[in-house]
């Protein structure tokens, strides 16, 4: 080893895919002190942990994953140890993939609780097992899906998740039937919308003031023990908005689009169930009234946010709990508040934001960014030089590769047994098959870290966009007009995260330590504290 050379460590690689994971049994301190003690066992005196609580099916949302691909790369891992190769990864091709940039590296993975020989046979063995981990992932997601899908096209509803507030399910016969008291506060809501005439916010006030049960009571635990649940906006809205209360029922509307959040999907994609399956609580005419408020209402705040200009609208977040703020008047200022005092949930306790304060300070911030275009020039050379996603799609077109060329020899040694009448046709026909299978995965894989490197190389774009444009401004930055500033905000700032007077300003700025730069501001008042756990 060289005297320049880096010190070398083993890296050890820990996966769960969720918190009930956890609990079972597959804990990630177990496989740390396994993958301690094998790293101990090959003589390695310098250990470092990488863990994940992430899907063992997706590669490139892991960050602790990314992040130990990084050290192999760069020549600082000597020995990569994981308790069984599904940690890694649940999937064949991903496995070919990350077993394929290992050995480009000459860094060697080590199995705690399973071999992993380098032999012909060990390579079989593994393909073979990750094949069957995978399929038997797939026949549990066909199987669900499928148990689904003709579930609903048998005319019924699914029989698990959470019951629309105003009904209870009937699970054998798939229908719903209507829950009196809770059915009396969703007439409610939409009289109260259309006939009198009320706020969202309002009809929410007023379910709160009398002590009204909202949809999660009962279903929903916070961590904090003191808060309840309340009646917020957007319950009232999610209420107003579904279809289901003047008897039409819809399913497959939404999917999950990541952990814990949704998307609709195309409404071709819907399935419409027969009409009894939910019993009408309102009259078409009034769900329709509800849609038209409901649209009038979108319309006049975006009027009224056009008419109001705040400068760092929709980028602002709250420091305690996460949530946006919103922008609004109070008092005859502008403030940035935090959004969660319109949920069930309640305030967080997130002060309010000073609007011009904190718009005068990021402007600030970003103005120091703009006057120096040549920090930006650095930062798109950096970029253009190093990154993930180039050494990703170079990974997958390896893999791609050396599929081909397994092809071809399968089919070569075919051709060539033609007349041999003891050739074992049927195990042949089956590894090519399998290979097949493994090539198209892998040009799939290959097509994903393309898209990756294009987002990288659009990146690239955008700061030589932001690099251009700081050279026309950098002149005139005290005279730009609100329009020029809202760009600027635009083009360099990921949110900024707020709690009163304590600002922390994230974005693509570039700094000394990278791309994001963080920096803090405000009147010397020390950040409110979290709210203590449960």
């Amino acid at each position: 080893m060289g005297a320049d050379t880096p010190p070398r460590f083993a890296a050890v690689y820990c996966r769960v895919s969720t918190d009930q994971q956890e609990e079972r049994g597959t804990s990630l301190e177990g496989q740390e002190a396994r993958g301690r003690r094998r790293a101990a066992e090959l003589g390695w005196a310098d250990v470092r942990v990488f863990r994940d609580t992430h899907s063992g099916a997706d590669l490139f949302g892991r960050r602790a994953l990314s992040d130990l691909r990084a050290a192999v790369r760069a020549g600082e891992a000597g020995v990569v140890v994981v308790t069984e190769l599904d940690r890694l990864s649940r999937k064949q091709i991903h496995q070919g993939l990350l077993l394929s940039e290992l050995e480009h590296a000459g860094v060697p993975l080590d199995l705690t609780d399973e071999r992993l020989e380098d032999t012909p046979e060990g390579r079989l063995l593994l393909s073979v097992r990750g094949f069957v981990a995978e399929i038997e992932r797939e026949k549990i997601r066909d199987r669900t899906q499928g148990g689904k899908r003709r579930r609903l096209e048998a005319g019924k509803i699914f029989g698990q998740g959470t019951d629309l507030y105003g009904y209870r399910r009937d699970k054998e016969a798939g229908v719903r039937v209507v829950h009196d008291a809770e059915a009396a506060i969703v007439r409610r809501v939409f009289r109260e919308a259309v006939a009198e005439g009320r706020p969202i916010r309002g009809i929410a006030a007023g379910l709160n003031a009398e002590g009204v049960p909202p949809p999660s009571a009962g279903k929903r635990v916070f961590k904090d023990a003191a808060r309840t649940p309340r009646w917020g906006h957007s319950v009232v809205r999610r209420i107003l908005r579904e279809p289901a209360y003047k008897g039409e029922t819809w399913a497959l509307r939404r999917r999950a689009c990541g952990k814990k959040q949704h998307e609709f999907r195309d409404p071709s994609e819907w399935i419409r169930l027969p009409d009894h399956v939910t019993p009408a609580l309102v009259t078409a005419s009034t769900w329709q009234a509800a849609q038209d408020r409901l649209d009038a209402s979108s319309a006049a705040v975006a009027t009224r946010n056009a008419a109001r200009p705040y400068l760092l609208r929709g980028y602002v977040v709250c420091a305690v709990c996460g949530r946006k703020m919103h922008s609004c008047p109070e008092h005859g200022r502008r403030v940035y508040r935090c959004s969660s005092r319109q949920t069930a949930a309640g305030a967080c306790g997130a002060g309010r934001v000073p609007a011009q304060d904190v718009e005068d300070w990021v402007w600030g911030e970003l103005a120091g960014v703009l006057g120096d275009p040549a920090r930006i020039a650095a930062e798109a050379q950096r970029r253009r030089d190093t990154g993930d996603a180039a050494a990703d799609r170079d990974a997958a077109a390896r893999l791609v590769a050396r599929l081909d060329k397994q092809a071809e020899r399968l089919v070569r040694r075919y051709a060539e047994a033609a007349d041999d009448d003891g050739f074992p046709w049927d195990v042949v026909e089956r590894e090519i098959a399998r290979v097949e299978a493994d090539r198209r995965a892998a040009r799939a894989t290959l097509a994903e870290t393309e898209g990756h490197l294009a987002a990288q190389r659009a990146a690239v774009v955008r700061l030589d966009t932001v690099r251009a444009y700081c050279e026309r401004v950098r002149d005139r930055l005290g005279s730009l007009a609100w329009q020029n500033k809202r760009d600027a905000v635009e083009a360099l700032v990921e949110r900024v995260v707020a709690d009163g007077r304590d600002w922390r300003l994230e974005g693509s700025v570039p700094g000394d330590g990278g791309t994001v730069t963080t920096t803090s501001a405000g009147c010397g008042r020390r950040p409110r504290p979290p709210p203590a756990p449960a």
